[in-house]
């Protein structure tokens, strides 16, 4: 098993280093004379037989308990949701233009993300968390470590969705603590992924930048003393203004798959 997963994250590894060339626009790689006799003379070596390694009869493994998995609590998700659909506890309420308590998830949700807030325009209709393009692109994140979009819940620190020139303030972010802190209760999710560094800050209570907090999985624990792995990333919004933060995003992605396998 354990050259099995060794192999699996060789693997994983490559493919991160060949997508971080393409996005550099390198397209092939040069042969050099040096690498050329490395392989011709690996091709003529005999293998010696004292090498010669044995193919045993694999052993039926011992019967092992398999763990209970904590389902996601959905009429939590759908009790929180609609208190938040009613919630007057900040000053955000007055002017929000709708509320998004969050989407996705099926009967087991890995993978719990956080976003800032929703910026909206006046009738907006869209049901996305982040935003339309946001949304597209973090589908197309999640598709890139095979994780379904059923397997992934999907919200913000800010539940209410507001104009782009209202930027909540610490008070309103106090205000929804308690429904994110229960959101991730009902969910009991395998890991946290905060996007941006709102959410991250929010979650960690540090003050270092993004780039010093990503890249790392952070201990979280639950108000009921579980311990969660969060690993912070850049928003997609955040991304769709600097593409060539995407790398590093795909770095972090790719930590976060490896955990999943």
């Amino acid at each position: 098993m354990k050259k099995e997963e060794d192999i699996t994250e060789l693997l994983v590894d490559i493919r991160g280093v060949v997508a971080a060339h393409q996005a550099s626009s390198i397209t092939h790689y040069p042969a050099s004379d040096e690498l050329k006799s490395f392989f011709n003379l690996r091709r003529q070596l005999p293998t010696p037989a004292s090498a010669a390694i044995p193919i045993k009869a694999k052993e039926p493994e011992p019967d092992t308990p398999i763990s209970k998995i904590k389902h996601s609590d959905h009429a939590k998700l759908v009790e929180i949701a609609t208190e938040v659909g009613q919630c007057r506890r900040c000053t955000l309420s007055d002017n929000r233009e709708k509320v998004i308590a969050g989407k996705g998830g099926g009967n087991k949700i890995r993978l719990f993300i956080i976003g800032h807030w929703l910026p909206v325009l006046e009738n907006y209709s869209s049901q996305a968390v982040f935003g339309i393009e946001e949304d597209q692109m973090l589908v197309r994140m999640l598709a890139a470590i095979n994780l379904p979009m059923e397997e992934a819940f999907v919200t913000n620190v800010i539940k209410c969705g507001v104009r782009p020139d209202i930027r909540p303030q610490a008070e309103h972010i106090a205000a929804c603590a308690s429904y994110l802190q229960r959101q991730i209760n009902a969910v009991s999710p395998e890991f946290i992924c905060t996007m941006g560094m709102m959410a991250t800050r929010t979650m960690l209570r540090r003050s270092q930048p993004l780039s010093k907090l990503r890249g790392l999985f952070h201990p979280y624990k639950t108000a009921d003393g579980v311990e969660i792995p969060l690993l912070p990333t850049y928003h997609p919004g955040y991304l769709l203004q600097n593409p060539e933060m995407k790398n590093a995003t795909w770095q972090d992605l790719q930590m976060l798959q490896k955990r999943l396998l």
